[in-house]
C-alpha cells in the first residue's frame, strides 16, 4: 500500500497533473483507482477535444468523507465526469478501494466493513506533532536568543 499517490498519478498524466501548486495528494490509497478512471476520462476528452482549455489540476483531497477535485479549465463534460467521481467516492473504501458507506459523527470517511474502525495511527501523529513543535520552538528560542545578543 502507497501513501503516495502522486507521483504514480503524475507519470501517467503529467499535462494534468504537472502545475507546481499540486503538492501532494491528500487521501488515501484506496481512492488510486477512482482517481486513475478519472484522469484518464479527462485526458481522454481533452485529447478528443484539443480546442478547450487545457484542464489543470492544482488540489485532490478527501474533505468530510468526499473527493474534492479541484481544476481549472475544461468544459461541462469534464464537470460531469468529476461530479460522477465525488459521487462515486461516497461509496468506495478510501482505505482498500472495496465498497465502502459513509461513516462518523464528527470526522467523516468512506471505510468498507474490514476497515470500519480503522485510522491513521494517532499516537504516532501527535508524537510527531509533539517533536515538530518542540523543534520549532527551539529554532524559534535560538534565533531569538540570537537577536538579543
Amino acid at each position: 500500500m502507497t501513501d503516495d499517490l502522486l507521483p504514480i498519478l503524475r507519470k501517467r498524466y503529467p499535462a494534468l497533473l504537472g502545475d507546481p501548486l499540486l503538492r501532494e495528494i491528500g487521501c488515501l490509497p484506496g481512492w488510486l483507482p477512482l482517481l486513475d478512471d478519472l484522469c484518464k476520462a479527462l485526458q481522454g476528452h481533452r485529447d478528443a477535444h484539443p480546442e478547450l482549455p487545457a484542464v489543470r489540476v492544482v488540489r485532490i483531497k478527501e474533505k468530510w468523507g468526499e473527493l474534492r477535485f479541484i481544476y481549472g479549465g475544461g468544459d461541462k463534460v469534464c464537470r460531469e465526469q468529476v461530479d460522477k467521481a465525488v459521487e462515486s467516492s461516497l461509496m468506495i473504501c478510501e482505505v482498500c478501494g472495496e465498497t465502502g458507506e459513509l461513516i462518523g459523527e464528527r470526522w467523516f470517511s468512506v471505510r468498507c466493513p474490514a476497515h470500519i474502525t480503522w485510522s491513521p495511527d494517532p499516537a504516532g501523529a501527535a508524537a510527531a506533532t509533539a517533536a515538530e513543535r518542540k523543534d520549532r520552538k527551539s529554532t524559534r528560542l535560538n534565533s531569538s536568543h540570537r537577536l538579543y545578543l
